[in-house]
C-alpha cells in the first residue's frame, strides 16, 4: 500500500531512474531518493518489456551496468539515459553515437551487438 502511494504521489508515470527531488518533497521521499543510486548499483532488472531499465546505468545484461562494461561507447553515446526498451525496439538498434565506431570502440560495440542479439523482450513489465 505504501508503495503505491509514493507511486502515485511523486512518480506519476515516471520510473524511480526519472525521478528528482523538489525542496517541497516530504523527508521520507527525500531521503528515499538520497539512496536510490545505491540501489540501483545493487540490484539486478529482469527485463520484460524494457520500458523501465536504463539500457547504459542498470544492470540488466551480465553482472555490472553496460555503462562499466563498455565505456569507451557509453562515453561517446548520444542518449545516456535510454531504456532497453527503447534501444531494442528497432534493427538496427536505436544508439547513435557522437564519434565513429573505429578500432577499439568498433570492436567493443560488436562484442555488444553479439550479447544483445540474444536478448527477447516481452509485454510484462521489468522487475528487480
Amino acid at each position: 500500500m505504501w508503495s503505491q502511494i509514493l507511486r502515485n504521489k511523486y512518480l506519476h508515470s515516471k520510473t524511480l531512474a526519472q525521478a528528482t527531488i523538489r525542496p517541497t518533497d516530504w523527508s521520507l521521499w527525500k531521503g528515499l531518493m538520497r539512496t536510490k543510486d545505491m540501489f540501483f548499483r545493487r540490484v539486478k532488472f529482469l527485463v520484460g518489456n524494457g520500458m523501465s531499465t536504463r539500457f547504459w546505468e542498470d544492470t540488466w545484461l551480465g553482472e555490472t551496468p553496460l555503462a562499466l562494461q563498455y565505456p569507451t561507447l557509453y562515453n561517446i553515446v548520444q542518449r545516456k539515459e535510454d531504456y532497453v526498451g527503447i534501444v531494442l525496439q528497432t534493427i538496427p538498434l536505436n544508439i547513435q553515437f557522437r564519434r565513429s565506431l573505429v578500432g577499439e570502440r568498433w570492436t567493443a560495440w560488436m562484442h555488444l551487438v553479439r550479447r544483445l542479439i540474444e536478448v527477447r523482450l516481452s509485454d510484462m513489465p521489468d522487475s528487480t
